[in-house]
Order: structure tokens, then sequence, then C-alpha cells
């Protein structure tokens, strides 16, 4: 791994053309991150990665715009504890203006999910439609009838997500005029500079398998995913909107959000 090499071996980190985002864009979004103070926490998005039976940790990631403000795990001793994980993306939505939580519900998140359903149903001012997303990595990458693409137009995807990851490798590439800020804490330097990305037969962009990537680092790439739900078109477009709503501009085209 190229934190490893870095860190330990003291060597310059090689960068692989199939690595999905090199160490130094990570490090320049850490620098960032480091010389800021977020002053208002609104229009928010909160990425969940929710712990299945077999491992501890649920990550929650929330991003306010390029800065993530932090990204936390909390152990779950092995247990899907549905209700607890529920009941904290709800205090998220409703002590942030326009905030919106972003669920992976391939698993145990399809439990989170149903539960904030619910909550809707009990308290629709509250926790309005839109403001919890379904998060599954499986589907297609489309978005209102038509492919995600990159920036550029001219790469799609083989699913929702190799979009997601995608969209983090663009937030953070500095050919991109990047503003990203990340914590320098945790393991997410190590799992994103471990994802691999290739081209399909068909010439859409596909990551490799999430076990692949478990195998070299010897644990989930947790943090990373949750990172990643925070770029899922529905959460952008509902924190877009709800800001463009407040400020009394114009909503976003499809332009500018895809």
């Amino acid at each position: 791994m190229d934190l490893f090499r870095k860190k330990v071996l003291g060597e310059f980190p090689k960068v692989d053309d199939d690595v999905l985002i090199p160490l130094a864009w990570i490090e320049a979004a850490q620098k960032r991150w480091r010389s800021f103070h977020l002053g208002e926490h609104s229009n928010g998005i909160r990425g969940i990665d929710v712990a299945g039976m077999g491992r501890d940790c649920t990550c929650f990631c929330d991003r306010y715009g390029d800065y993530v403000e932090r990204i936390e795990k909390h152990n779950s001793g092995g247990k899907a504890d549905h209700m607890k994980v529920a009941g904290a993306a709800y205090d998220y939505i409703t002590h942030h203006t326009g905030a919106c939580v972003s669920i992976d519900t391939i698993g145990e998140g399809a439990g989170v999910f149903s539960r904030l359903d619910e909550l809707h149903g009990e308290h629709p001012k509250r926790i309005p439609l839109g403001s919890y997303i379904s998060c599954k990595y499986s589907e297609a990458a489309r978005a209102r009838n038509r492919d995600l693409t990159d920036t550029t137009a001219q790469y799609r995807f083989a699913n929702l997500r190799a979009y997601c990851l995608w969209a983090v490798r663009e937030w953070l590439n500095p050919a991109n005029g990047s503003k990203a800020m990340l914590p320098p804490s945790g393991t997410l330097a190590e799992e994103a500079t471990e994802i691999r990305w290739s081209f399909r037969s068909d010439g859409r962009i596909v990551i490799e398998p999430k076990e692949d990537i478990k195998s070299r680092l010897g644990y989930s790439p947790d943090e990373f995913d949750a990172l990643a739900n925070t770029f899922h078109p529905q959460a952008v477009q509902y924190a877009a909107d709800y800001y463009y709503h407040r400020s009394g501009e114009d909503e976003l085209t499809d332009e500018d959000l895809y």
C-alpha cells in the first residue's frame, strides 16, 4: 500500500494507473481540513454504512459541501442495532437545516431505512420524504431516466457503486480545482488508496469487488463507503434544492448536478 510504503519504508509512493485515489490527493484534502472552520451546519449529507452481524462498527460520515466534518465508527458488538442507527439518522435530519442521510440498504441498512419510513409516517414534517435516501450500490447508475456520467460526460458506470466512488475521486482530483477537506484521523487514507478501478468490456467504469479490497486491507473499507454514500445523486439533489430554495435562487439544473 502507498501509505505503508511512505510511512513505514520511507519510500516515495508508487501510484498505479488503476488506483482510484492517490495518497497525495488525500493528504492535500487533510491539509486543507486542518486550516478550516465550519461555521454553519446546514445542507449536510450524512453517509451511513450499517454494520452487519459479521462486523462490529457502523460508520457515519458528515459532509457539508467540500468539508467532511467527521467520520465516526460506532461499535455494535457484532449485533445489528437498527433502532439505534435509525435514531441517529433521525436526530441528524431533525437537528440540521436541509440535512439528509444516505444509507447503504444492501443488508442491514434496509432495516434502518424501513424504520425511517415509519418515522416519516409519524412525523412527516420533521423527517420529510427525500431527507433519507436508500443507497443500493448494485443499482444502475441512472438518474431521471438517463445514464449518469463523469464530469467530462465521456464515461459511464457499471453500477451506482462505481458512480459514487468515482464521484469521490473527481471531488478530490486537483485537476478539477479540488477544495475537498477530509479529517486526518481514521483509516480513510488506507482504504481510498487500496481501491482499484478498470474499464468493463462495454467501456463503462467498474470498481473491483469489495471482497478483493478487504482481502488486501484485512478489513472492510467502511469509512470510504460512508463517504461515497454522501455522493448519491438523490442526496446531492436534495441538499442542493434545499439550499437554493432557502436562498431564493433558481434550483439547479440536471447539467449542474450531473
